[in-house]
């Protein structure tokens, strides 16, 4: 008789409203001040690293809980059972084992053996299965058997509760100051949901939450646009942990009561993030954490939010993962250095040059770039022949100031051999002719805003949402 147990219940519901003190499979994780960064954005940025959980990120919060209340449920004479992906894996096996139960893990047949080693070394039994995690999930869900309990990856109300530890924590080591903007990477939705109660339970209720996800895998943003959630045909990213077809219906639920601005950016930006954030901290970190530091490292941020000062805290969550190693950041320095910046903001698609948004009328899902280089290079090209032509005019008053002057001296020579009249010395011409870079670009497509519209269907800066006079939510459909 199989039992399949992944949604919530009447003990969940009570369970729910205890402390959430007597667990502690996560633990606290530091919040760091990025001096660089921060020097670099005029305005102080913060990250929260959970990669030092003991399973390796920010999962364990979650499965941690819903391991420990299902045992409070039901005791020890259980096991778990998952399939749902590398970090979920990870944290179930390490849950498992401090708990004193069993657990079946089921991976893809190419996870690679340092990450096997990792999950049977918590003791958890391992079976490799099919070509991808979604082979994996479906096998394992078909071997959960009498008290045995399927751990989701991210779909269920426990999962949500335990993510929401990390704001009381966050406003503690803030002093009680709510922060400009968390910053916040999403695959199935679970963290974000987490983070959106916890911000509603400490009464950061005006807080935005920039919800970032990878053009390939942007379940969420699409389905904030279309009002409803959505399947998203397919996926490809090389954020891996953010791959997800759909999102909880719960998130979609949340972004309705909660300022939340769907982002995305390309998978060449989440991985040079992390790079650089290897770089900066000696961390290493999945793209999907790059993915979210990517708004702060191409500076996007201030696209974002142009109001930010000295005075406003940004802090970036920095999920952490697993899979990622030396080779991982050796690579994504020779592939993706300096990357350009292609982003989307609800509907709306804008290629960053200098200080110049562009707009964009698709995203190319076959480039890691988001952007074919024939493509960019076309843009590049009309800039260097805007450039020129602000130049062209610079040029020419140089040159009459030049005449100008010339005319002025031999006046002077003249004058000095003869009596001065009445009539005033002449006052030498100023000459200011300088032009911010991209104004006078022609393309039509030349986006003439100074910031991307932090909402779809709407052009409102998102540090109106955070000025605290208007507590009503923004739409987002």
């Amino acid at each position: 008789m199989l039992h399949e147990d992944d949604s919530s219940s009447e003990d969940d519901h009570y369970l729910s409203e205890n402390p959430k003190d007597d667990q502690r499979l996560h633990v606290g994780t530091p919040l760091i001040h990025s001096s660089n960064l921060s020097l670099r954005l005029n305005s102080n940025i913060f990250m929260k690293i959970e990669s030092l959980q003991p399973s390796g990120s920010s999962k364990i919060r979650g499965i941690g809980n819903f391991c420990y209340r299902k045992i409070q449920q039901r005791g020890k004479e259980i096991n778990f059972v998952t399939g749902s992906g590398l970090n979920t894996a990870l944290a179930v096996a390490y849950c498992a084992r401090q708990l004193g139960v069993d657990a079946l893990i089921v991976v893809p047949a190419n996870t690679n053996e340092r990450l096997r080693e990792a999950i049977m070394n918590d003791g958890a039994q391992l079976i490799a299965y099919g070509n991808d995690w979604a082979d994996a999930e479906t096998h394992a869900r078909k071997l959960v058997k009498r008290n045995g309990i399927y751990v989701p990856a991210a779909d269920h109300e426990l999962i949500w509760q335990g993510y929401s530890s990390i704001i009381p924590e966050l406003k503690t080591q803030l002093l009680d100051h709510a922060p400009a903007a968390i910053i916040c990477p999403v695959g199935g939705g679970g963290l974000l949901n987490g983070v959106i109660m916890g911000l509603q339970e400490v009464g950061w209720k005006q807080v935005p939450v920039i919800a970032v996800e990878t053009h390939g895998s942007n379940a969420f943003q699409a389905a904030v646009v279309a009002g409803k959630l959505v399947q998203l045909p397919r996926t490809t990213t090389l954020a891996t942990s953010l791959d997800a077809a759909s999102i909880c219906a719960k998130t979609l639920e949340l972004s309705l009561i909660h300022p939340v601005v769907p982002f995305a950016v390309s998978d060449a930006m989440a991985a040079n993030a992390a790079r650089q954030f290897a770089d900066d901290t000696r961390l290493l970190v999945e793209a999907a954490s790059g993915a979210a530091l990517s708004l702060c490292y191409t500076e996007v941020i201030r696209d974002i939010l142009p109001t930010l000062s000295m005075s406003s805290d940004v802090v970036v969550m920095v999920t952490g993962g697993s899979d990622v190693s030396l080779e991982h950041m050796e690579t994504y320095r020779t592939l993706y250095d300096t990357p350009p910046v292609v982003v989307k903001s609800g509907s709306d698609i804008f290629l960053k040059l200098d200080s110049n948004l562009i707009s964009l009328d698709k995203i190319d899902l076959d480039e890691p770039t988001a952007i074919s280089p024939k493509k960019l290079q076309e843009f590049y090209d009309k800039q260097d022949d805007a450039a020129n032509e602000n130049d062209a005019p610079a040029a020419n008053s140089t040159a009459m100031d030049h005449d100008s002057n010339t005319d002025e001296n031999t006046n002077h020579a003249s004058s000095s051999q003869n009596p001065p009249s009445d009539t005033a010395a002449a006052q030498p011409s100023s000459t200011s002719s300088s032009s911010q870079p991209g104004n006078a670009a022609t393309d039509n497509t030349q986006d003439q805003n100074s910031s991307i519209p932090s909402q779809p269907q709407a052009a409102s800066s998102l540090q109106q949402q955070n000025s605290q006079t208007d507590t009503s939510p923004p739409s987002t459909s």
